[in-house]
């Protein structure tokens, strides 16, 4: 599904909101079909086949969860984040880009602290 009419910002808020939500559909609705995520995984996670996958248990488990402290938008389409994960208790800072081209995500890069 795509939403054109939907900002960079909006989109990336609406993809933490599925993540927090644990609701996997709606997370990997904003996503294109060919994204590409890197920085969670040893390789790059390439379609949204591969993110289902990869996010299914991830998104299953009721202690994870994440807020953004900051974010900037270069463009109309880069947004950078400030994030902190938490897992069980534990938080870890992140830094997320994510380049979103016609209300999708098309690539995300994370690199954890």
């Amino acid at each position: 599904m795509t939403d054109r009419g939907r900002t960079a910002l909006d989109t990336v808020h609406a993809q933490l909101d599925a993540f927090n939500a644990h609701d996997l559909d709606a997370f990997v609705a904003t996503y294109a079909a060919d994204a590409v995520i890197v920085g969670v995984a040893p390789d790059p996670i390439v379609g949204a086949a591969a993110i289902r996958a990869f996010y299914e248990s991830r998104l299953a488990n009721p202690d994870l969860s994440c807020t953004i402290d900051d974010s900037v938008l270069f463009g109309t389409r880069w947004v950078v984040a400030q994030e902190q994960v938490v897992n069980a208790g534990v938080a870890t800072e992140t830094i997320a880009t994510f380049d979103v081209v016609d209300g999708l995500i098309a690539r995300a890069s994370m690199l954890k602290a």
